[in-house]
């Protein structure tokens, strides 16, 4: 595996407006080309939005929603305008979003696309639902491991994590960088709530298992907004408890 920079964003992600998604993408997408950045990976549902009720709840409208603004992937306008980024700065780019079936009209998935200088390569999607994302979601149901210049690499999602088999797959697959969008809650905004003692709990125990880097993207908070998410993205190297880079708070930013 060649040496590389890898990036891992925190940012928030407006759940009623796809174009003001694409526009942070390409802020964060450009900061990371000024730093040198290789690879970098974008939260969870970052182009379409997690939702209004953040999936604790079935809320029709957000299906009906993300129903209207899926994207195929890789023919849709968003893929294919990350294939010209990537391209442009010879970076490799992976960010959620949701993606329309090409097959079934009614049907969604919860997406991780991967592009790179090469153009498309390919995209996970997410097979662990949580809470009522399984009612709104179809899951996936393949591990799926793509080779690039710097090593072959893994896609995985959010809740994928709490599964040790997920990781345990790719690195047997050969896998050496897993790269995870997250859309982690902190409904709290405390080191000390539960949810984020499972979040600095789980991937570096994932890391270590398998003796693996992983960079993991979470979601921030938009300005006025409800506080909801954990942030704290970060890059993780294989030996227990390693932290290579992370984002320090719960505010937007870039772990390199």
């Amino acid at each position: 595996m060649t040496q590389m920079k890898l990036a891992a964003v925190s940012c928030p992600s407006n759940p009623r407006d796809k174009q003001a998604n694409v526009d942070k993408m390409v802020e964060w997408i450009e900061k990371a080309a000024a730093q040198g950045v290789d690879m970098m990976v974008f939260p969870e549902d970052h182009l379409t939005g997690t939702g209004t009720h953040f999936m604790n709840e079935f809320f029709p409208p957000d299906k009906l929603y993300w129903l209207d603004i899926a994207e195929l992937v890789p023919e849709g306008p968003t893929t294919q305008k990350m294939i010209e980024l990537a391209a442009k700065y010879h970076m490799y780019i992976a960010w959620g979003m949701t993606e329309k079936d090409p097959n079934r009209f009614d049907v969604i998935h919860n997406c991780c696309a991967f592009v790179g200088p090469e153009g498309f390569i390919g995209k996970y999607r997410k097979v662990h639902l949580p809470l009522a994302e399984r009612l709104v979601i179809t899951p996936g149901f393949d591990y799926p491991v793509f080779d690039t210049e710097f090593g072959k690499v893994g896609l995985m999602t959010c809740f994928d994590k709490m599964f040790p088999e997920v990781a345990r797959i790719y690195a047997i697959k050969g896998a050496n960088i897993i790269l995870c969008s997250t859309g982690w809650p902190n409904l709290t905004q405390s080191l000390d709530d539960p949810d984020h003692k499972a979040y600095v709990t789980i991937m570096p125990a994932r890391a270590a298992e398998n003796m693996i880097f992983i960079a993991e993207a979470t979601s921030s908070n938009m300005p006025g907004g409800p506080d909801i998410f954990e942030s704290h993205s970060w890059i993780l190297g294989p030996n227990p408890g390693q932290i290579l880079a992370q984002v320090d708070s719960f505010d937007e930013g870039m772990a390199v």
